[in-house]
Parts: C-alpha cells; sequence; structure tokens
C-alpha cells in the first residue's frame, strides 16, 4: 500500500474538522456511535447554525421530522420527472445535451441512531436554526453522465465503503467479512470509551482510506464533487451569517464528504450552477418507514446490517450516558444474549422446532468465546449470526438452517414501523386514491381486511372497481389482492363471471402511493405512466421481439382500462409478431389476442377494429414457425401445449375466421415428417380426434411405434405426444390399451424402470375419473370386471420388501428354467 496516510496526517485533518467556528463533524449514516459522539457534542456547546446532509429542499420537512408525533423509522421520499428533449448543464455557460423523458425517486430514511436524524432533534430542542445543504435530487440526476429510469434508490447510498480496496484489506487483516463488520469491529464496539477528538480522527482515517480509491475524474462522474461544492458553500454562508459572540456552526455529513471540506474551504467557493428548466415535476414528501425495509440485507443500500439490533444498543447506550456509568461491553453481551432468546423462543413457540435451553446456553457461550477469539471487548452481530449457525442448526446450514436462518435475520431486522405527525398532509396522488376508493364503496377508515366480490360482465360500476384495484396493483401499492375470478392477462379461469379480491387500507398503503407519487398526481394518470414506463422497460430489456410478453401487456392495458394507449401496444406486438421465431410464443400470442377479441365486453375494449387482422397474423406466423419445431429438452411441453392451443383456436368464436387448412397441412407434415416421436404421437392425436386419421392408421402407427424396432424411450414418446391431445384415446380405443400391453410383456425390467417416468408423465394429466375408466378397460383387456383394490393399507413396509425379494427370486428361478421367455 501506497504511503496514503500518517498518524500526523490525519491527525492534522481532524483537527482542521473541529474549531471553535467550525465543526464539519463527519459520520456514517445510520452508526449509534456516530450518534452518540454527535449527542455529546451538543451537550458541550450551543452551536449557532446546523448543516444536514440532504437535499435543501428537505428543510420544510424539518417541523414533522421532529415533531412530537413523529416516531422514526421514517424516510423522505423525493422524485423527478424530466421533460423530454434537452438536459440540465452544470455550468451556464455547459451546452444542453439530449435526453430522454426519466423518472427518478429517492429515499431519505431515518432511524433513532441516525446522526442527521439526532442532530435535527438536538438542535431543534435547543431553538438553534437547522438546514439541509446539499444539491436537491433532481440537480443530482443532472449531474449523471448516462441517467436511466430506475427503481427508487437511497441518498445515503454508500458505495465508496463498498467498494474500497483499502478497506476491504484492512478488513482481511483485521479477520472481518466485510466492511460492515469492520466498522462494527472498530467504531461501534468502543464508541463510549473514545474522545470526541479521538473519534473524528479515527473516522477521519476511515473514510480517507475510502477516498483514496477513488479519483477526482470518477468523483465528477458520480456528482460527489459537485455535491460537495454545494455543502462547502452553505458551510461558508454560515459562517458568514455567524456572529462572533455564537457558537460554532455544525455541519454534519458523511465523512467520505467531510475529508474534503478543509481544502474546499480554505477559498471561496463557486456555487454550482443547475438549470431545472428540463425538469417537469419534482416533489418530497415523508413516510412511515419500517426496519425490515432499512435492511441492508433487503436490498436497503446505506447504513448498516440488522437495525433492530442497533436499536437495541442505541436505547442501552442512552440509558449508560443518562446516568454517567456502566460497562459497555456489559451492555452488548446482554442485547447478545436477547437476541437469543428472542430467536430460540420464535423458533419454539412459531415454527415448532425442538431447541432446548441446553443449545441456547452453547450459543451464549459460543458468541462470547468468538468475540474474544476475534479480539473483541463485546460481541458483535455477526458473531450473534455465528453462534446461532453453530449451535441452533442441526444438519447442513445452508438446506436444514434456512429457517433458523430466516429467523435469526429477521429478529436482528426488527419489525418496527413509524408514524408521521398527523399534519403531514398527504400528496395529491394519495388524496385522489381515497376519493376514488370511497366513490366505490371501498372501506378505508381501518385496517380490517375484507372481501369484495366484482361482476364484471353485468355491473359496469364493478369493472371500474376492478380496474382500480389491478392499477394500483401495477403501481405496487399493497391495497388489495385477487384471489380467484378471471385471469385475462394469463388466459385461465375465463369462465367465471365474479372477480374476487381481499383488501385492506395499512399504513404500507399510504406510503407506497407517496412513492408512486413520481408516475401522477392521480390513480389514472399514475398508472398510465406506469403502464408506458414498462412498455419502455420491455423495448430496452429486448423483449419488444417477445410476442408473449408483447400480447400480455396489451391485455394487461385492457384490463387496466388504458384504452387510450393500445395504439402502442398493439404495434409493439405487431412488430414482436414478425421478429419472434418461438412457435409456443408466438401461439401463445395468437390466443391471448383471441381470448382478448372474445372478452371484449367485460374489457369494454369494443373499439379494436385492428385485433382480427393482428390475430390473423399470428396464426399465420405460428403455423409457419410450427414445422420448424423441436422437442429439445423442457421446451418439448411448451411444443405440444402450443400445438393443441392452436387447435383450440380454431374451434374458437374468434378463431371462426382463420383458414384451418393451414394448420391441419402443418399437422398432417408433422405427423409424417418431423424426427421426434413426442411431435409425432401429439399430431397423431390432434388428426384422430379430428377425424383425419382412422382408427385403424392410429392403431398402426401405434403398433409401429411401440411394438416396432424403435427404442423404448421413443415408443413412450410417441405415446405420451398420442395421449397430451387426444387423451380419449386411452379408453375408447382397445387397439392403444392392447398394444400397451404387449409392450410390457416384451420389455424386460430394466427396460421398464428405465421408461417408468415417462410412462408416468404420459398418464400424468389424466383426471380421477379418466384414471378409473382406464383400469376398468384393462380388466376387461384381461377378462375380468376390475382390478381389485389397488392400494393395501394392511400391508407393512417389511412385508412388501419380503414379498419384492420373493418375486425376485421366483423370477430367477424361472428364467433359470426356461419358462419366462427370457424376462426376469
Amino acid at each position: 500500500m501506497p504511503d496514503l496516510l500518517s498518524t500526523q496526517k490525519m491527525r492534522a485533518l481532524a483537527a482542521q474538522l473541529v474549531g471553535d467556528e467550525l465543526v464539519v463533524f463527519p459520520v456514517r449514516h445510520h452508526s449509534p456511535a456516530c450518534a452518540l459522539q454527535l449527542l455529546r457534542l451538543f451537550a458541550d456547546c450551543r452551536p449557532s447554525t446546523v448543516l444536514v446532509e440532504g437535499p435543501r429542499s428537505f428543510t420544510r420537512l424539518i417541523p414533522l421530522l421532529v415533531h412530537g408525533q413523529a416516531q422514526a423509522p421514517m424516510a423522505i421520499y423525493t422524485y423527478a420527472v424530466g421533460k423530454p428533449g434537452k438536459a440540465a448543464a452544470v455550468d451556464a455557460e455547459q451546452a444542453d445535451d439530449a435526453a430522454d423523458e426519466s423518472r427518478r425517486a429517492a429515499y431519505y430514511p431515518f432511524c433513532d441512531y441516525s446522526p442527521e436524524l439526532v442532530a435535527l432533534r438536538e438542535a431543534t430542542k435547543r431553538g438553534v436554526p437547522a438546514r439541509f445543504m446539499d444539491l436537491d435530487f433532481a440537480e443530482q440526476c443532472m449531474l449523471e453522465a448516462d441517467p436511466e429510469d430506475q427503481e427508487a434508490m437511497s441518498l445515503l447510498e454508500e458505495r465508496h465503503y463498498r467498494r474500497s480496496a483499502y478497506l476491504q484489506r484492512l478488513a482481511e487483516r483485521l479477520g472481518c467479512r466485510d466492511h460492515e463488520e469492520l466498522w462494527e469491529h472498530l467504531f461501534e464496539n468502543t464508541a463510549p470509551a473514545l474522545t470526541l477528538r479521538e473519534h473524528v480522527e479515527q473516522v477521519v482515517t476511515y473514510c480517507h482510506l475510502a477516498r483514496c480509491d477513488n479519483s477526482d475524474a470518477e468523483l465528477a462522474a458520480d456528482g460527489s464533487l459537485q455535491r460537495e461544492a454545494e455543502m462547502a458553500w452553505h458551510v461558508q454562508r454560515a459562517l458568514a451569517q455567524r456572529k462572533a459572540n455564537e457558537g460554532p456552526v455544525l455541519a454534519v455529513m458523511g465523512g467520505f464528504h467531510a475529508v474534503a471540506m478543509p481544502a474546499l474551504l480554505a477559498q471561496p467557493v463557486k456555487r454550482p450552477v443547475l438549470r431545472k428548466g428540463s425538469v417537469s415535476d419534482e416533489a418530497s414528501a415523508l413516510i412511515r418507514y419500517s426496519f425490515d425495509r432499512l435492511e441492508r440485507l433487503n436490498g436497503y443500500a446505506a447504513g448498516m446490517t440488522s437495525p433492530a439490533w442497533h436499536q437495541r444498543v442505541w436505547e442501552g447506550l442512552l440509558k449508560l450516558e443518562k446516568i454517567g456509568r456502566g460497562n459497555v461491553a456489559r451492555l452488548r453481551t446482554e442485547c447478545a444474549l436477547a437476541v437469543l432468546g428472542e430467536i430460540a423462543l420464535e423458533l419454539r413457540d412459531k415454527h415448532h422446532l425442538a431447541l432446548p435451553m441446553p443449545a441456547l446456553a452453547a450459543a451464549y457461550e459460543q458468541v462470547l468465546r468468538l468475540s474474544a477469539l476475534r479480539g473483541r471487548q463485546a460481541p458483535l452481530r455477526n458473531d450473534v449470526m455465528d453462534g446461532v449457525v453453530s449451535c441452533f442448526i442441526k444438519g447442513d446450514a445452508d438446506a436444514d438452517g434456512a429457517l433458523v436462518h430466516a429467523v435469526a435475520q429477521r429478529v436482528l431486522a426488527g419489525q418496527a414501523l413509524g408514524k408521521i405527525p398527523a399534519g403531514a398532509g398527504s400528496p395529491p396522488l394519495v388524496r385522489d386514491f381515497e376519493f376514488r376508493v370511497r366513490r366505490q364503496r371501498l372501506k378505508i377508515d381501518d385496517g380490517e381486511p375484507r372481501r369484495l366480490v366484482l361482476d364484471l360482465y353485468r355491473r359496469p360500476e364493478h369493472r371500474i372497481s376492478s380496474r382500480l384495484l389491478h392499477g394500483l396493483s401495477l403501481l405496487g401499492v399493497p391495497f388489495a389482492v385477487r384471489v380467484a375470478g378471471p385471469d385475462f392477462v394469463l388466459g385461465q379461469g375465463l369462465d367465471r363471471l365474479q372477480e374476487h379480491w381481499e383488501y385492506a387500507h395499512t399504513p404500507m398503503t399510504e406510503a407506497s402511493l407517496v412513492e408512486a407519487s413520481m408516475y401522477g398526481v392521480t390513480v389514472p394518470l399514475a398508472v398510465a405512466n406506469r403502464f408506458v414506463a414498462r412498455l419502455d422497460q420491455m423495448h430496452a430489456d429486448g423483449q419488444g421481439r417477445d410476442a408473449r410478453a408483447a400480447a400480455a401487456a396489451l391485455v394487461q392495458g385492457c384490463v387496466l382500462g388504458l384504452h387510450d394507449h393500445l395504439t402502442r401496444a398493439l404495434a409493439q406486438l405487431r412488430s414482436a409478431i414478425a421478429e419472434d421465431a418461438g412457435f409456443a410464443s408466438v401461439t401463445s400470442a395468437a390466443m391471448s389476442v383471441g381470448l382478448l377479441w372474445e372478452s371484449r365486453e367485460p374489457l369494454e375494449a369494443r373499439d379494436l377494429d385492428e385485433l382480427p387482422a393482428v390475430l390473423r397474423a399470428a396464426y399465420e406466423r405460428a403455423v409457419f414457425l410450427g414445422r420448424d419445431v423441436t422437442d429439445a429438452g423442457a421446451e418439448a411441453n411448451g411444443v405440444m401445449a402450443a400445438l393443441a392451443q392452436l387447435r383450440e383456436l380454431l374451434r374458437s368464436t374468434a378463431g371462426g375466421s382463420l383458414d384451418g387448412s393451414l394448420y391441419w397441412q402443418m399437422a398432417e407434415w408433422l405427423y409424417r415428417q418431423h424426427r421426434s416421436a413426442l411431435i409425432r404421437g401429439a399430431c397423431a392425436g390432434l388428426l384422430y380426434a379430428a377425424g383425419m386419421l382412422s382408427a385403424d392408421d392410429l392403431g398402426v402407427a401405434l403398433s409401429g411405434h411401440l411394438v416396432g424396432l424403435v427404442q423404448p424411450r421413443d415408443a413412450v414418446a410417441f405415446l405420451r405426444g398420442l395421449l397430451h391431445t387426444a387423451r380419449e384415446t386411452a379408453w375408447q380405443q382397445a387397439e392403444v390399451l392392447k398394444v400397451i400391453d404387449q409392450l410390457l410383456a416384451r420389455w424386460d425390467e430394466s427396460s421398464f424402470v428405465a421408461s417408468l417416468p415417462d410412462l408416468r408423465l404420459a398418464f400424468a394429466e389424466m383426471t380421477p375419473r379418466e384414471t378409473d375408466r382406464i383400469a376398468e378397460a384393462v380388466a376387461r383387456l384381461h377378462g375380468e370386471e376390475d382390478l381389485g383394490g389397488l392400494l393395501h393399507h394392511d400391508l407393512s413396509e417389511e412385508q412388501l420388501q419380503a414379498n419384492l425379494a420373493l418375486s425376485s427370486a421366483v423370477g430367477e428361478v424361472l428364467v433359470a428354467d426356461g419358462l419366462c421367455g427370457g424376462r426376469g
């Protein structure tokens, strides 16, 4: 490692951050250690102004954040919508670059031990003015070289620490698995024992290491330099406004940015100039948040894992600070024991896992010994997890321990859900949602789960409710779940006239509506924009050539009532039909279009005059592709299903105008020419069921495959294909069972066992009634009335094994005496 730093150098840098006029307090987001040191700083001095890293437009939300009714975890949700055309420039002189319309969203989460929230609460308690000082979210989006639509991100993302090679080397040297464990090992475990100066020096060193992995060009590309210039400008402005007899300006920011402040503040800072003319809409709102969403293991990008673990430690630290004494090592040890107890209790009571008290005692002992072995004063989160894995799991840690892992992670993460004050207000989308659901007579004044039945064919007002609920599902709003009824997108249950829903209004419903506000201020507008965004994403991901996906999108647009947006969906479907080379995919698209044509009434899609032409194009394309189908691997079932679907399409009302001769010519060709016995069998069944193949010809073909010289696997494949498309032959045609009986008689035991899986597949789709009919036909074939009882409950496993051994011995004797025709 190059000479990146020295003790003297880091102490000098830290000294520049803490002075009489200015304190730049470096933090790691959601760090109890940093929050504790910040509390001590407020106890020692009264700042003149408090500046916090975060979009400056969030300042108006500070009264809500620190309100007495507010309860963490909370988050500020923000979004920005860019106009199509021109993008913003960093400097006024910089030329505008072309950019497509984009929708971006982000969270800024807070928990009780977030240093930023601690700073705002303490400032409010002391009457100190506080504000945020970073670029607005829309401005941060402008700084990205190639902005793209994406899921909501975190404004406290800590990728620089995660990607630091120097921190990774340090973690390896200290026996830590990653920078997450490294931070807890170096800072959280020793937090109360350090002075403010020592803490700042160590944080500065840690963050300086991470910064050394990044060049100025990289920091400019991700917007870090511009954001730091904005924050430095606000710091200088606050210093200029500070009076001589006041306390220092306190700037709370991520340590990665804090280490750059001394150099920036040494001279007047040029504030970044960003034009927001390309932003068509932006807004922010305070929403409820939860620990499970804050958990890094669930995808959250900032802060630390296991928020409930750190919350437990934080509350203990506050108690120790209040009494002015206490043993921190003992506190963390007690937290570890409490967490182990909660995990064990849930495993025993909820999941009925046999977990005796000695296992809990052994896990506690393991945690203490592991932390001591690793040179720690007290247990860390990973020590607790290691103790759980080694003492609570009996068997393979990945297989048998899946439940234990899940419970342990859930206990460490926690389920806490925050609250926001009543005066927080509701964004327009939330108010529009409330208006629309009440207009449809849905009850949302409490969280009670309710059931809803919608008659789509006879009640137009029920169709409105259906579109509303489907639209909320598209937006990802946890409000209602369809539990029964027709699924027009998948083409299932279309014989049902009613949709059955279960719904309940929960805190997460409102939070998700706030998040969906980036798509529009009303539910119909948000749903339409989300649908268009999905079409865009399909095209970007290459699904624009997938006929099945394009047809599903068209049907979904109808289910959502987005008839004004169907022109584009139809165009994408036409293009996909022409480009998709998959027989099953194009056939599925044809079926979807046919079902949509027949479902125009409940979906109110009566004006889709192009559907017959699109259906004809999909059908003819599928027939063209059908001659080249294969039965390779997992595609076999899809090919057989597609062949049967085209037959059903021709039988339907929508398929009445299609040229059926094209399909039957394809089926005849596949039956005569295709190299796959499976496909030949499926087409034989189709032709027989349509009266185009006589019973005698079917018997000859079946006999040729099953009794001829073909391999057993190919013989069973033909039978499987036949029964897939014409299952009735199994009990209607005596010749079929006769040939199967001859085949089984000819096979030796090894051939039978090898072909048994395919035989089971051939008969797997039979209903119980059809299976009984086949059994009756088999009995008649052998001159019996029935096969008798096929299942004997009065036979033990030992008797079964003894009978099998006896049968095997008798078989060997018969073969030896030449009485079994060579069969075993």
